[in-house]
């Protein structure tokens, strides 16, 4: 999925928020590409710390209760399970930000995404074009290796 590309509409309309779910064909659609997956790359720029705006919207829309998680009971029970995921986040700097805690700790557990990996790929401004093409061409690797050893 390229978000930009289908022009996903990242605001929660109070609407959905009221009725806890979208009618949009492409929130639900993403819904049950996800319901049908038994993997999840997300690959992300770090902007301010955090995934895009319309990355977080994502979460916002597609990952509703119903979809990535039902209340029994006041407690959160994950319905995605059979997913395993993994985020690449790209940044300017090393250094830390929030994404992997978004993810890691937050989402990815909430869902029920228990085999989970982040990867940072970090100072791309400062680095020489081969060793960025050499970290792309490893981290390619360890994801095939990845998720083909479910």
């Amino acid at each position: 999925m390229d978000l930009y590309r289908e022009k996903f509409d990242p605001v929660l309309s109070r609407e959905e928020l009221l009725r806890k779910g979208s009618f949009d064909p492409l929130v639900l659609g993403h819904a049950e590409t996800l319901r049908n997956s038994a993997g999840l790359v997300i690959v992300h720029p770090d902007w301010w710390g955090l995934p895009p705006a319309i990355l977080k919207g994502w979460v916002d829309r597609v990952l509703l209760p119903g979809v990535g998680y039902i209340y029994e009971e006041g407690s959160p029970v994950p319905l995605l399970t059979n997913l395993k995921g993994a985020v690449v986040v790209t940044r300017d700097n090393p250094g830390h930000g929030l994404s992997e805690r978004f993810w890691m700790r937050e989402v990815f557990p909430l869902c029920g995404i228990a085999t989970a990996c982040c990867h940072i790929l970090d100072g791309l401004k400062v680095r020489q074009s081969q060793e960025v093409e050499r970290k792309v061409a490893n981290l390619l690797e360890e994801l095939y290796t990845y998720f083909v050893t479910f």
